[in-house]
């Protein structure tokens, strides 16, 4: 599945060249790359619907819409988005953000 994050400090993470301070905690940065790693192996959304752990979930609320999530632990999420390729029939993930889910 192909993969894109949107937010240039966790595209940098993701490559491992964090660049400046981090908004997030260390442990949080760690299962983020876990995750960008799992998507990435991932064929398309359903494999990571299989994944119980990751508590794969469509968003509610009009700010959210079309969004998913996908959690770090209990605290702290990865929303994205799904886009289509159409001729290919390739899925495209695209990281917005992390988010505490309880802030």
């Amino acid at each position: 599945m192909k993969l894109i994050i949107e937010d240039h400090f966790l595209s940098e993470v993701a490559k491992g060249n964090p660049i400046g301070k981090s908004p997030y905690p260390i442990e949080i940065l760690k299962i983020f790359k876990k995750r960008v790693f799992q998507i990435q192996q991932a064929k398309n959304s359903a494999d990571l619907r299989q994944i119980k752990s990751l508590h794969f979930e469509k968003l509610k609320g009009k700010e959210y819409e079309g969004k998913y999530s996908i959690r770090l632990n209990i605290a702290y999420r990865i929303i994205f988005r799904i886009d289509e390729n159409k001729s290919d029939k390739i899925e495209i993930i695209c990281i917005e953000e992390i988010n505490n889910h309880y802030s």
